[in-house]
């Protein structure tokens, strides 16, 4: 984890009252490490869609890009897309309620 200068470093920043909280702290630093290294956007964004845990747009507006262009990063990286599974029930519901509009 930190290191114990850093820890020591950080609970001086918020002793000074600087920041409220160390998880403040931790908070702004990681927001300005994204901003100057908006690259790590992309791979954060990455990993959260490789784990199934957002959608192919959400990934894509967390990394800046378009939903096209994150389809290309993901094929460029080898990275099977995911489709979204839905249960059986919510499909028949969804077909029912489109035959109705007819």
């Amino acid at each position: 984890m930190l290191t114990g200068t850093l820890t020591q470093r950080m609970g001086l920043l918020v002793e000074r009252g600087v920041f409220e909280s160390e998880e403040s702290l931790t908070t702004s630093a990681y927001r300005s490490l994204l901003t100057l290294q908006p690259a790590l956007k992309l791979e954060i964004a990455l990993s959260l869609y490789q784990g199934e845990d957002i959608s192919l747009g959400r990934a894509a507006e967390i990394a800046g890009v378009s939903r096209e262009q994150m389809k290309e990063i993901l094929a460029a990286r080898g990275i099977e897309r995911k489709y979204p599974q839905r249960a059986q029930d919510e499909i028949d519901r969804d077909v029912k309620l489109l035959l109705e509009r007819r």
